[in-house]
This record gives structure tokens, C-alpha cells and sequence, in this order.
């Protein structure tokens, strides 16, 4: 016989085996209706879109208050950039030459040179009148238009002298011409 049938030792048949009894049934929690649940479930989707609208119109108003602001970056880029150049071009040389000039500056052959740190001066100062140095001095456009309408008119003048005198020897020519036609007359009429 095999040791799984064979009666074990000490244990009778006769004492009495333990008997099974059912588990007691397990009590569910109480349920919750399913109209509430449903209630607080629409309650909190209206909820997350009313968030998600107010986020959307939130985010479409910063839009377009960036794109305003990219716009007027850009407009005070290109109107700085003007402005650097209107500056590059006042602060040229021959601008401020030009400038000095019309103001009635004029440059100066005989430089006097102030050394700061011994406190010397270098050079003779002297008073300049304008025209030491013509080459140097650099007109306005105004100024050239001047001296252009001075040319002119000096030319003007002097042609008109000319014609004048030429009208003055057309009349005197006349006049001796006549004289002599006069003369003729007389000449003839003595003759």
C-alpha cells in the first residue's frame, strides 16, 4: 500500500472533523444616486470649458497686443535707423564746414596750441578776417547761389552798359548824320 492511503497514525476515524460553515455575505457600501453624480460631472465639464474659453480669448488678446507691439518695434527700428543716419550725415566734416561757414566761421592759417597739462600756448594768436585762406573756405549752397546771382548780375550790368553805350553811339551817329545831310542842305541851297 502507498503512504497516501494508509490511515495516519494517531488520529482516529471516529473523532469528530471540524465542519465548514458559510462565510456571511459581505455588505456593499450604500450606492449614491446617479442623477447627482451625473449633476456634478456636467457641473465640472461646464466649468473646464468656460476656463478653456476665457484662456482662448486671454491668449488671442495678448496675440494681438504682440503683434501691435512687434509692429511699432519695428516702425521705431526703421525710424532709429533714419535718425543714425541724419546723424552720421550732420556730424560729416563737410557738413560741419558747411555749417561753420554759413554761421560766418572761417578757418584759421595761424593754429594756436593750448597744452593742457603744463598749461603752455603755442603759436601766435591773430585775429583772421575771413579771406586768408579762400581755398579753404567751403560754401554753402546758399552762399554759391549768392555769389552766382552776383556774377549775373554784374554780367547783366555790364552788358547793359554796353548796350547802352551802343544805343548812345547809334544816337550820335544819327545826329552827325543828319548834321551832315543839314550841311548838304545848306550847301546846296547857297549853291
Amino acid at each position: 500500500m502507498s503512504a497516501l492511503l494508509a490511515p495516519s497514525g494517531g488520529e482516529s476515524d471516529s473523532t469528530e472533523r471540524k465542519r465548514l460553515r458559510t462565510v456571511p455575505a459581505r455588505q456593499d457600501p450604500p450606492r449614491l444616486a446617479p442623477m447627482p453624480f451625473l449633476v456634478v460631472l456636467i457641473g465640472v465639464l461646464g466649468l473646464g470649458l468656460a476656463g478653456l474659453l476665457m484662456l482662448n480669448t486671454s491668449l488671442q488678446g495678448q496675440a494681438f497686443e504682440t503683434r501691435q507691439l512687434q509692429r511699432q518695434e519695428s516702425e521705431l527700428a526703421y525710424r532709429q535707423v533714419e535718425l543714425e543716419t541724419k546723424l552720421d550725415k550732420t556730424a560729416a566734416p563737410q557738413e560741419l564746414a558747411e555749417r561753420a561757414s554759413a554761421l560766418g566761421l572761417r578757418p584759421n592759417p595761424y593754429p594756436v596750441i593750448l597744452r593742457l597739462p603744463e598749461g603752455t600756448i603755442e603759436g601766435d594768436p591773430k585775429r583772421v578776417d575771413g579771406d586768408e585762406v579762400p581755398g579753404i573756405v567751403v560754401k554753402t549752397p546758399a552762399e554759391l547761389a549768392a555769389e552766382r546771382a552776383e556774377k549775373e548780375a554784374k554780367q547783366a550790368a555790364k552788358e547793359a552798359k554796353k548796350r547802352a553805350e551802343a544805343e548812345a553811339e547809334r544816337q550820335r551817329e544819327q545826329q552827325r548824320e543828319q548834321e551832315r545831310e543839314q550841311d548838304q542842305q545848306r550847301q546846296e541851297g547857297e549853291n
